[in-house]
């Protein structure tokens, strides 16, 4: 079931992609709206049935990495003032985050899906503020900060477990977790 959740989200990204070049934006916003319901219900689902797999893990992360740039790419073709009228704050947000997923690859062969609680924070604060661009336009500027701001947390947080420690995993939970466990 959790992997189904992830599969309908993967099924969406095509959908939402021929919704948004035909300019419905609702229809795009509601999606993404759709999309988040099922990307906190593959993990949380996963969980209480104790179906949690590194496969499970991995396909959720790539689907995310599909849905990020494609959210991006509708925001700029819907509301394009959102990133450009707040440059500092969105080219910041996507440096740090795209820097962190290099780390990653380069290092550690594998994409920064460390599923630290500060991304699961960050993908709520960002999911609220990019289905609301395109249900509720304008964009609000506070959830554009904010989702900016939980993002460069979360990503500066990958990135620096990725660049101090010789092993990472999923599940490490967070910086100050990792901080506190004893060395053998």
């Amino acid at each position: 079931m959790p992997n189904q959740l992830t599969a309908a989200r993967l099924v969406l990204v095509p959908a939402l992609w021929a919704l948004a070049l035909d300019g419905q934006r609702l229809a795009v916003g509601i999606g993404l709206a759709v999309c988040f319901l099922t990307d906190f219900g593959d993990g949380f689902v996963a969980r209480r049935l104790g179906q949690t797999s590194s496969f499970g893990s991995d396909f959720d992360s790539k689907v995310d990495q599909l849905i990020g740039p494609s959210a991006i790419a509708w925001i700029l073709l819907f509301e394009p003032s959102a990133f450009l009228d707040n440059l500092g704050p969105a080219v910041a947000w996507l440096a740090i985050t795209y820097a962190s997923t290099l780390v990653g690859l380069v290092k550690f062969r594998r994409a920064d899906n460390l599923h630290l609680q500060s991304a699961r924070i960050a993908a709520v604060v960002q999911y609220a503020f990019i289905v609301d661009v395109f249900v509720a336009p304008p964009y609000e500027p506070i959830l554009l900060y904010a989702a900016a701001g939980m993002g460069i947390l979360a990503s500066l947080e990958s990135l620096v477990l990725q660049l101090t420690q010789h092993h990472v995993r999923e599940g490490m939970g967070s910086l100050l977790l990792v901080a506190r466990r004893p060395t053998l």
